[in-house]
């Protein structure tokens, strides 16, 4: 099983785009759409115009990356989110 940081989400949404998005904070989303509990978290940059999204599913450790136009140019299999592993 491999591990992500959410800062390393950070970089990866801003690198996608190219330019300077290291003043874009990481908005986090958190679904309770799993029977009341965790079942998706949604990341995003914070800022305009959107630079893409990350949407991990704890329960299956998977965190796909979507450009703004929805698709998606990057999926990790078998990963969890550190900050996220203890809270799930």
């Amino acid at each position: 099983m491999e591990t992500i940081t959410e800062d390393e989400i950070r970089v990866k949404l801003s690198k996608h785009y190219g330019g300077d998005n290291s003043n874009r904070d990481l908005v986090k989303n958190e679904r309770n759409d799993s029977h009341g509990t965790v079942g998706s978290i949604v990341y995003s940059l914070s800022g305009s115009p959107p630079k893409g999204y990350a949407i991990v599913i704890p329960g299956i450790r998977m965190v796909n990356f979507y450009d703004n136009h929805g698709k998606r140019f990057r999926i990790l299999k078998d990963t969890v989110v550190e900050e996220t592993e203890s809270s799930v």
